[in-house]
């Protein structure tokens, strides 16, 4: 089969695999898209204008590090959230005094100073985390191939050395015994044993070491992006110094979100908008579970006399 014919076939076609490189890119797809899912899902804003969109906020932030909520000034009533490059001076403190505001569409594009709107910037430290959430995603994709590798050695941990003119025979006898079939063999007089050499690689099942390694790379992470986690493990209760300084980390990473987000949110007062960040967690959910929970209710005092009918 010619290579050009190989790769118009699906990569998960038949019983050999050429597609490494693909497969390879999608593994690395597949963890950007999980990590870029749990950094753009942190916060909860409120008092954003209608006519904003908090999904495409977030997404500047992540992929400029640098963002603005602001207004053309021909339509002074329609508040935007949008891409920002800075241009022309600085102030004395590194902030920006204009710039241009970018949507995804190639029209929406004007200019913007303090006096139509407000730059937010991804962190106090005003640094891109595009860059860092790569490196995070091709750590878990070099510890997933690392397992895929290490288990296929575990489905074909032997090598086969036998002359050319019999390989298309133990090739059909390795696809039987991998298809659970019995391996028959014939003989013409040709001495299998003595020309057929079988290695063993030995090569050690290392899942669990590998998904530990994975698991602190994803530990790494949700420190840099200040999410909530447990660092490591430990058989016996943490005593509450322990804990506190456990999280501290990921505490001041996330307030070094947080922060650059809320001054945005003081700046916008200016205009008259009420705008606030939190951190995100689903609180309507646990509303509405505890509101239908009637057990919960009357153990809270709010309902009584409903004990006996539980």
């Amino acid at each position: 089969m010619g290579k050009k014919n190989r790769e118009k076939k699906s990569p998960f076609f038949g019983d050999n695999y050429f597609q490494s490189a693909n497969f390879n890119q999608r593994v690395f797809a597949l963890y950007l898209e999980q990590l870029v899912s749990l950094a753009m899902n942190r916060f909860r804003w409120t008092g954003l204008p209608s006519t904003c969109d908090e999904r495409f906020l977030e997404w500047a932030l992540l992929k400029n590090g640098l963002a603005t909520v602001c207004y053309n000034k021909d339509f002074p009533d329609v508040w935007q959230s949008l891409i920002a490059m800075p241009h022309g001076e600085f102030d004395a403190y590194g902030n920006a005094t204009a710039w241009t505001a970018t949507g995804f569409d190639s029209k929406t594009h004007y200019e913007v100073t303090p006096d139509n709107g407000v730059l937010c910037y991804y962190s106090q430290t005003r640094v891109n985390p595009w860059n860092a959430i790569q490196i995070f995603a091709r750590k878990l994709t070099h510890y997933s191939r690392t397992e895929d590798i290490n288990l296929s050695h575990q489905h074909k941990p032997k090598l086969y050395i036998a002359p050319p003119e019999k390989k298309m025979e133990l090739i059909n006898v390795a696809k039987q015994v991998e298809g659970y079939e019995p391996a028959i063999l014939t003989s013409d007089g040709f001495d299998w044993k003595e020309a057929i050499q079988v290695i063993d690689t030995g090569v050690p099942l290392e899942v669990e070491s590998l998904a530990r390694g994975q698991l602190n790379v994803l530990n790494q992470y949700l420190m840099y992006i200040g999410i909530p986690h447990l660092a490591f493990e430990k058989g016996e209760r943490m005593i509450e110094d322990e804990a506190r300084a456990n999280t501290a980390p990921t505490n001041i990473m996330l307030l070094n979100c947080l922060k650059a987000r809320r001054k945005m949110c003081e700046d916008a007062r200016a205009f008259g908008l009420d705008l606030h960040v939190y951190f995100n967690d689903d609180w309507e959910s646990y509303n509405f579970n505890y509101v239908n929970n009637i057990e919960s209710m009357a153990q809270d005092g709010l309902i009584g006399g409903v004990e006996n009918e539980l």
